[in-house]
């Protein structure tokens, strides 16, 4: 028992150490959006989550990242550097308010580079892969609509394995949009699945007033969209086969009885459906 709530610490915290140490980009943020993101995790279960997700956007970039994970790191590492306990993180994180989200990802446009896109995500460990930006094919659809007192188009496109119907206004002449959506003559203030499996909502915009944002930082290990997908699958097949392919190996889990723990098998909805290969 002691073994694992060792295990769920070190997930939850994100204690470990890794490569290819980031350094800090500065930009200046000239608009914030937020979002209420509703997504299912596993294909077994119709249950929908939910987070928050704010979009910043600068002079030369972007960064989409999840407000209730970053700001529990926010407060770890905070503690972490006065050399609080692990019990004074976990009652600061307790007293915050901000839930534990079941994502961790952090999208990020024109980064490194202008037309350059890197994805982080965190699977027990932190992982990072580097893209050149792809622009969804949108095609305008008819209908018009006022959200948070800003006129409204409609518009539709089949991106990474899914359509996507969205809503976006000219009135903020912006090309981007949660996640990985983006090239609309406008910002995209509420994005759309056709399954109901992923949504994005906007529920507040404000200036950024040259705040610093988001800056990717930190160490990662490299991987690539398939492989982190394949990840995915595997900790939810089977989460100590997963932590054995990083030299972890774990006392073997066991239930109340003490029989060892059988893992039913799960599998992952993921946003991004890549081809077979």
């Amino acid at each position: 028992m002691k073994r694992q709530l060792l295990l769920l610490m070190i997930v939850v915290l994100g204690i470990g150490t890794f490569s290819n140490v980031y350094a800090q980009k500065h930009d200046d943020m000239e608009i914030s959006l937020r979002y209420i993101a509703k997504f299912r995790i596993w294909e077994e279960s119709p249950k929908l989550y939910e987070d928050e997700k704010v979009l910043e956007i600068g002079k030369e970039y972007s960064v989409f990242y999840g407000l209730w994970n970053t700001r529990r790191d926010e407060i770890k590492d905070s503690i972490s550097a006065r050399g609080g306990s692990l019990s004074d993180i976990l009652q600061a994180i307790q007293q915050s308010g901000y839930p534990l989200s079941k994502q961790h990802y952090v999208v990020y446009k024109n980064y490194p580079e202008k037309g350059k896109l890197t994805y982080t995500d965190k699977v027990f460990k932190k992982f990072k892969y580097t893209e050149t930006m792809e622009r969804p094919v949108w095609k305008i659809l008819e209908g018009d609509s006022l959200i948070h007192d800003y006129p409204c188009q409609k518009a539709q496109t089949e991106f990474r394995g899914r359509i996507w119907t969205v809503w976006f206004t000219p009135a903020i002449p912006v090309s981007d949009g949660p996640w990985k959506l983006y090239g609309l003559p406008g910002l995209i203030l509420i994005a759309k699945d056709n399954t109901a499996h992923f949504s994005f909502e906007c529920i507040a915009i404000k200036q950024g007033n040259g705040r610093k944002m988001k800056t990717l930082q930190g160490s990662y290990q490299n991987c690539t969209a398939r492989k982190l997908a394949e990840m995915y699958t595997l900790m939810a097949k089977d989460p100590m086969a997963y932590l054995q392919q990083f030299g972890i190996d774990p006392m073997k889990a066991t239930d109340a009885n003490g029989r060892p723990m059988q893992y039913k098998e799960r599998h992952p909805v993921l946003m991004e459906l890549l081809p077979n290969k």
